[in-house]
């Protein structure tokens, strides 16, 4: 209705009005695993003066050799409002189309596009519109309208000519259009007809454009079938029984053989493996336990077939024999890749060798390889109680069968049709079920799975507590888990986990209060800080109001009453806060940047950020550091900066603080090798930098050359590296890893003029020891890519 038009946020205004509508459109780009985000500028079309037709063509930015299956269209339906206060942008709906369809073929023919109402979510610009689309998943494809999908696809079909054509076409085309037309009124929603067209130049020219042609593994019909097969029991009764093991034990294989075998332990980590491979494998594993005890554990577990005991027998007394090997080596059994309780109990034995200190590196990690524990008997343990605390460890015993295929899955009604199968399978072999679990779990020499290890570690270091709780309590509370399962299990570790500090040893139970400060600490100032950034006026004004509130916030003096150990480092204790040096970043989310003060005088300085999810920075400074350690081994240091980071939540953390400026803001002195020159002045040196200053930046350069390399990081520009006085050279902000990047073709490794020139240009030999450091880091990371 007209009036409809004057009502804005519950009040009716005669004077106010929408102006013609528009379309606008970008290019995105969405990884599953990873952010979306846009790909090049906005568009828009003209506007529309009846409100119904745009007849206006949309040439895509990018060649059809720049886009990946993973990038699609949002469009935008926006206007403008007028009212007493002026005209206003108007975001009014919106959806998202990829441009390949799910056979990995560009887009043909014409979409009919619902777009869903952006106005409850009240986006202030294009961005905040977008990021609307992407978290809702407003798909444009009508898939909630059955009926009117599927006419809609058959009717593409007719048009590209992928159907025959009859003599009733004449008759039904026109009855199909009316219904569609019909049923979109129904629906009360709102459509936008789009048509893809191979090319402007040749609108009626219908030619595929695949993102990939369909390959077929040669090795796919090779692999294990997943049902039962008789004849694949006789074999494995003939060949993989106690007699055959004795002759195993002497078999050393021939040049050729030894070949393949290295070929075949050398492969990346989650390539499924083939019979053949398996049984050679298999064969050999006594020969392999000794050679190559690291990179033939993986691939020896995987050539067992774990539905049949005597297998499962051989196995396990292999793997009582198997060499001791680092820790490290051990985290690929970790993986979905291995669900059998075997693999996964002998993996957690195995790591008790581990250092605290290594196993906070891959804490996180492991944290993760809970999803793909047997959940089911992680939550049949109760958390401990004061009476069950008195001589009791910490465990989790199950009865489970290790002859079945796979632990009981994540998934009920997976492990229904898995229980399922293995019934007719017993049934057809011509036993009952029950003999089949002829062994069980209790009999194995391990007995302690991961959560249970977990716990049992942190009750010993205060610092594995503290990072094992702040990375339970992250993944408990996570908003969009894969499965309720997955977030039950994280809640009933972290309660196992707190309920074993609470009821252990005195100093268990003052860690427990710490962890209690710690997050009291944080939820205190996460509430401050959001009620500064509610403020509206000027960055200012906000610095001033926040530096006053910490000094008159009670919470924190009484919380400070006793020593608070940093989350982000718990060998740091907090004894109070700077409210002076405290300050506000200009970036759009305006971090605040805190001097936390001991009780000894000694200041961490902390970035507290709200707004942004931190977990994925979290994970590629983990794993610089664990590349730092890796190095640091080899007696090869490259200067590294691997800042901290936690994530407390999945919309706030904190960040450790380096004095450093970004290469963008050396340009005031002129370039980066002025700006050493300043920090480091030497007369002697050619260059007139310190040579040791030098060295530590061509070495943290070459470093974080291979790193960002290897990780994939993109968005890489000069606000986002940084330099310290001492000529360390570091990266920040890594929003896009693994090859995704904001710019289409951007550079793999970012190695600017500006960067060359501070080591005396690319004829120099300072640049050719640049190049020496990089091959050889990069080779020395290379020995360890099962990490």
């Amino acid at each position: 209705h007209a009036e409809d038009f004057r009502i804005s946020n519950g009040k009716h205004n005669a004077l106010s009005c929408y102006g013609e509508p528009k379309i606008a459109y970008c290019i995105t780009q969405s990884i599953p695993c990873l952010d979306s985000h846009r790909v090049g500028a906005w568009s828009e079309t003209h506007s529309s003066r009846d409100w119904r037709s745009f007849n206006e063509s949309i040439e895509l930015p990018l060649p059809y050799s720049s886009l990946y299956d993973y990038n699609g269209i949002c469009l935008i339906l926006c206007s403008t409002f007028t009212d007493a206060s002026g005209v206003h942008d108007q975001y009014l709906a919106g959806g998202y189309l990829t441009l390949y369809n799910s056979k990995r073929i560009f887009r043909n023919g014409i979409y009919e596009l619902e777009l869903r109402s952006l106005q409850p979510h009240a986006p202030r610009s294009l961005n905040e519109a977008l990021e609307v689309i992407i978290a809702e998943d407003f798909n444009a494809k009508p898939k909630e309208l059955e009926e009117l999908n599927r006419l809609l696809k058959t009717n593409r079909k007719q048009m590209r000519g992928e159907l025959f054509d009859t003599p009733l076409d004449r008759h039904t085309l026109p009855f199909i259009e009316r219904t569609i037309e019909e049923l979109k009124r129904k629906s009360g929603k709102i459509f936008l007809s789009l048509k893809f067209e191979f090319s402007r130049s040749y609108p009626h020219l219908y030619l595929p454009v695949l993102f990939e042609r369909p390959a077929l593994d040669a090795r796919k019909a090779e692999q294990w079938p997943e049902k039962w097969n008789p004849v694949d029991e006789m074999y494995f009764k003939m060949t993989r029984n106690v007699r055959t093991a004795d002759m195993d034990r002497e078999r050393k294989p021939n040049k050729d053989i030894l070949d393949k075998l290295k070929a075949i332990i050398s492969r990346p980590s989650g390539e499924i493996m083939s019979e053949l491979d398996g049984d050679l494998i298999w064969k050999f594993r006594f020969y392999l336990a000794k050679k190559f005890p690291e990179s033939a554990l993986p691939k020896f577990l995987l050539s067992v077939r774990w539905e049949y005991p005597e297998q499962v027998t051989q196995a396990i007394e292999l793997l009582h024999q198997w060499p001791a090997i680092d820790p490290e080596n051990i985290l690929e059994l970790l993986t979905k890749q291995f669900p059998h309780s075997v693999c996964r109990k002998f993996a957690v034995a195995r790591l008790q060798s581990a250092t605290a200190e290594d196993l906070q590196l891959y804490l996180y990690q492991l944290v993760q390889a809970l999803r793909y524990e047997n959940i089911s008997a992680i939550l049949a343990v109760r958390p401990m109680t004061a009476e069950t605390a008195i001589g009791h460890v910490d465990t989790c015993k199950t009865d489970d069968a290790v002859v079945a295929p796979t632990d009981p899955a994540i998934d009920t009604s997976h492990a229904s049709t898995q229980e399922t199968t293995k019934r007719t399978v017993d049934v057809l072999r011509g036993r009952p079920h029950d003999i089949a679990a002829s062994l069980s779990l209790a009999d194995l020499p391990w007995d302690m799975d991961l959560a249970s290890f977990l716990i049992q570690r942190a009750l010993q270091n205060f610092e594995t507590a503290s990072f094992l709780y702040w990375f339970l309590q992250l993944e408990a509370n996570e908003s969009t888990p894969s499965t309720p399962m997955i977030r039950k299990m994280f809640e009933g570790v972290l309660q196992r986990l707190l309920a074993a500090l609470k009821h252990a040893s005195p100093t268990q139970r003052k860690w427990f209060e710490d962890i209690t400060a710690q997050q009291e600490f944080l939820d205190n100032l996460n509430a401050l800080l959001k009620s500064v950034q509610e403020d509206s006026s000027r960055r200012t004004r906000k610095i001033e109001l926040l530096r006053a509130r910490l000094k008159t916030n009670d919470r924190f003096s009484s919380l400070f009453a006793r020593p608070v150990p940093l989350p982000l480092d718990p060998t740091f204790i907090i004894g109070g806060i700077d409210s002076d040096s405290a300050t506000l970043f200009k970036s759009t989310m305006q971090p605040a940047l805190l001097s936390l003060v001991s009780r000894d005088g000694e200041v961490y300085r902390v970035i507290f950020k709200i707004g942004d999810d931190l977990r994925q920075d979290q994970l590629v400074l983990q794993m610089i550091q664990l590349m730092d350690v890796v190095l640091q081994k080899e007696k090869f240091n490259l200067q590294l900066t691997p800042y901290k980071v936690l994530a407390a939540s999945c919309r706030h953390g904190l960040i450790e603080f380096v004095e450093a400026i970004s290469l963008a803001s050396t340009r005031q002195e002129g370039s980066i090798l002025n700006y050493l020159q300043h920090c480091a002045p030497s007369p002697t040196d050619p260059l007139g930098v310190q040579p040791k200053v030098l060295d530590t930046y061509i070495r943290s350069c070459a470093g974080y050359c291979v790193i960002t390399y290897l990780l994939g990081v993109g968005d890489r520009h000069m606000e986002n590296i940084m330099l310290t006085s001492e000529g360390q050279l570091f990266h920040i902000d890594f929003g896009f890893i693994l090859g995704n990047d904001p710019k289409p073709m951007a550079p793999e490794v970012r190695l600017t003029k500006a960067m060359i020139e501070a080591m005396g240009g690319h004829q120099t030999k300072l640049f050719n020891e640049f190049w020496k450091i990089c091959l050889t880091a990069f080779l020395s990371l290379r020995r360890y890519v099962f990490l």
